[in-house]
């Protein structure tokens, strides 16, 4: 923190840079909205269908599975459980039969019923691929993902009998999802979206997933490596995830690069606009970053228009800030941040009864606005209204410790009021903060001192 002085008054304020990540923390919100990344989804691939058959049974039985086939194929699972129910005791020892009737249970969401078939389809078939796959996907679809994993495992150990390396993928696929929700492999989780990756090349996003895996991980290398993969093949995934790992740690140039390049292939996503407005602050362009929107922003653009508003009030043009802020306000009045907002550009307008207006409506509105509490003070003490701004510097250290300059406020606030023994109190606690970093106010405190002390 730093102290500027506003007149006579030593005030506490940000730093440009603290100022700067301050902005771009906000803007990071706005990934929310940046349509790019995709959450982690928590579906599985389709189970694989029933077919080829593991051994075929001779007879009547042959008849009854090539029929309640034909039901799975046309979608009508219910006919096809019921058929199969009525051989399965005849038909216990035949991996075909339980691997049909889990297809059929899955397929009604019986998900119970079909883990339990499927687990009899891989006990008298333990490497037939179709069977330990489909185990594994019902049992992380319930929620079994310890149970889930070693099976599936297993199942990219083995040779799909159709589909080839795109069925094998899907295994590994599964594998991936299964150990990502299980949440206690999530090096091995992105190994094994890799490994799909690699069986279905032109899946950027597979790379997308693994990056996001090994971030969390804390191997920010590699998860730079994997979302810059996805995005040179134009995959906006990893375009922002991308963005956004730069961002956090603050390659802000780096970021922009990118940004401009996913707004080449979107042009129309005012949320990436606004993002690269921020990236421009936090690289300390404001004014670019102004131009950027400026020529976005209309009455129904509140985003924009927000957005604007903080750059112009972050940039010093209060001027510009303080209509567009009031036409903010007239949608949305119960916005705290806004009263905030336009509160500092009448203080530096030096408009104080606007502003204390402003700045009070802000606390009232949320009072553990933290930023608002000196401003308010400040304001109010222009205004001669003294016990307004001991009130608030008392909140104020409730909630945030003491400065320099809440110690000058309240000693003057004090002063004014001829309430001499606080004020000398506050004065010298001033003078202890201060340390030679204000001289003039502190020139002034040890002459108030002086005069006040002996009438204590």
């Amino acid at each position: 923190m730093q102290e500027i002085t506003y007149g006579r008054v030593v005030v506490a304020h940000l730093t440009e840079r603290e100022l700067m990540i301050k902005r771009f923390i906000w803007a990071l919100t706005l990934l929310a909205v940046f349509s790019l990344r995709p959450e982690a989804q928590t579906s599985f691939p389709p189970t694989t269908p029933p077919k080829p058959r593991a051994a075929a049974p001779p007879g009547q039985a042959a008849d009854v599975l090539q029929d309640a086939e034909g039901l799975l194929q046309k979608q009508q699972y219910a006919q096809a459980e019921e058929k199969l129910q009525a051989q399965m005791t005849s038909q216990a020892k035949n991996p075909q039969f339980w691997f049909d009737l889990g297809f059929a249970q899955s397929h009604q969401q019986k998900t119970q019923d079909a883990i339990q078939a499927y687990r009899k389809a891989v006990e008298l078939a333990p490497d037939w691929f179709e069977a330990n796959l489909n185990l594994g996907v019902d049992l992380a679809r319930s929620g079994d993902s310890s149970a889930a994993v070693p099976v599936l495992k297993h199942s990219v150990e083995l040779k799909p009998r159709s589909g080839g390396e795109k069925a094998l993928g899907n295994a590994w696929l599964s594998l991936a999802k299964a150990l990502e929700e299980g949440r206690t492999d999530l090096m091995g989780a992105a190994a094994a979206y890799d490994k799909a990756a690699e069986l279905n090349p032109g899946d950027a996003g597979l790379s997308v997933r693994a990056g996001g895996l090994l971030e969390r991980a804390g191997d920010l290398d590699a998860a730079e490596s994997h979302y810059t993969k996805a995005a040179l093949a134009g995959d906006t995934s990893g375009m922002a995830g991308l963005i956004d790992l730069l961002n956090r740690h603050q390659r802000y140039a780096d970021a922009e690069v990118w940004l401009r390049k996913y707004l080449k292939q979107n042009p129309g996503d005012s949320s990436a606009v606004v993002l690269l407005g921020s990236t421009l602050v936090a690289e300390g362009k404001g004014g670019e970053a102004i131009a950027l929107l400026q020529p976005l922003s209309t009455p129904t653009t509140f985003g924009i228009n927000r957005r604007l508003a903080e750059m112009y009030v972050d940039e010093k043009q209060y001027a510009a800030a303080i209509p567009l802020l009031q036409q903010l306000l007239e949608k949305n009045p119960s916005d705290p941040s806004l009263h905030l907002r336009l509160g500092l550009a009448l203080l530096h307008q030096l408009k104080y009864a606007e502003a204390e207006a402003e700045l009070l409506k802000a606390i009232q509105l949320k009072p553990d606005l933290t930023e608002a509490y000196f401003e308010l003070a400040y304001a109010a003490q222009q205004n001669k209204h003294y016990e307004l701004s001991i009130r608030v510097l008392d909140a104020r250290a409730k909630l945030q410790p003491e400065t320099a300059g809440t110690y000058w406020l309240r000693a003057t606030s004090y002063d004014n009021l001829r309430a001499f023994k606080p004020a000398a109190e506050n004065y010298k606690l001033f003078l202890a903060a201060s340390g030679g970093k204000s001289p003039d106010q502190e020139f002034q405190a040890r002459h108030r001192l002086k005069a006040i002390e002996p009438q204590r």
